[in-house]
């Protein structure tokens, strides 16, 4: 399979190896369910920040390999909001945190995490609506994660899509696809373990 895909579009490559997973986890996160209520959200920021935070710090460790790499760390605004949701510094610092986290041991498969995350951000645009239409809890009291760019949003996702262009060259390709797929089953893994997902 992977030689018949080798000229396709990195992007596009990414899409198909990724859709089925994207769907599996949308579906089990607990946004638009009728249980979802403020303890449940309060969870879910938790077990966000349990995974954010070791993988931005693996991150922060890498070569930038973007010029607007500084503008998408997520851990600041994920503090934020648990402080605006009522957690003091101390059981903030005693959340757990996620070990099993995809691999960066290379630029490409950074690009494939990347990939994941900047389209969760893209999706948290959605998500932010739901939120403050549910739990009335908007950006500026517990949900800045799920608004974290802001007006940025659409210029920092097309700046990131010209980056995984540039980048686009069929002997890593492979990389970004393996790497964008561990995320997903990382995060998914993280969040079950956190049993904020539905069956």
């Amino acid at each position: 399979m992977l030689v018949a895909t080798h000229g396709q579009p990195v992007l596009q490559r990414l899409r198909e190896a990724t859709g089925q997973s994207h769907k599996s986890l949308e579906d089990r996160l607990p946004f638009m369910r009728a249980e979802l209520d403020r303890g449940l959200y309060v969870r879910l920021i938790q077990a966000y920040y349990g995974f954010y935070q070791p993988l931005e710090r693996v991150i922060a460790e890498l070569p930038a390999d973007s010029p607007t790499a500084h503008q998408r760390f997520k851990v600041p605004a994920l503090l934020r909001d648990l402080t605006a949701l009522g957690m003091s510094q101390a059981q903030i610092d005693a959340l757990p945190f996620c070990v099993e986290l995809p691999s960066l041991r290379s630029p490409h498969r950074l690009l494939g995490t990347r990939y994941v995350i900047e389209g969760a951000t893209l999706g948290g645009q959605v998500l932010r609506r739901v939120i403050k239409d549910k739990l009335g809890i908007e950006a500026d009291c517990g949900a800045e994660f799920l608004d974290v760019y802001g007006r940025s949003t659409g210029p920092l996702w097309k700046a990131f899509l010209t980056d995984l262009a540039q980048a686009d060259d069929p002997a890593h390709n492979d990389q970004v696809v393996d790497a964008a797929c561990e995320t997903f089953r990382c995060f998914e893994q993280w969040l079950d373990k956190a049993q904020v997902l539905s069956a």
